[in-house]
């Protein structure tokens, strides 16, 4: 979502999930992930569904969602449990660097 698409509706979200954002140590490596829980879920003009938390509702890029039963999602990926997200997000980051 873009910040002039247009919220068509917010409905609750049920406790359990929350927006997962990397953490990097003193070198630059991700060393573990942040969780601010998401409160609401808003539904754009295009139809796309956006995590609210207390802050804000995300937008720009995908977050990565980690769900009551422990799974990751993000649009278009699935990791099965938060270490296998960190480990996913560790490999990209040092590929990243490499380049």
């Amino acid at each position: 979502m873009l910040n002039d698409d247009k919220i068509l509706f917010v409905t609750p979200a049920l406790p359990g999930f929350y927006v997962l954002t990397p953490c990097f140590d003193e070198a630059g490596a991700i060393c573990e992930a942040s969780r601010e829980p998401v409160i609401a879920w808003a539904l754009d003009e295009l139809g796309c569904t956006w995590p609210v938390t207390v802050r804000e509702v995300l937008n720009g890029e995908d977050p990565a969602i980690l769900c009551p039963d422990g799974q990751v999602l993000n649009f278009g990926s699935e990791w099965d449990s938060l270490p296998d997200w960190l480990n996913y997000r560790k490999a990209t980051v040092q590929h990243d660097d490499l380049c």
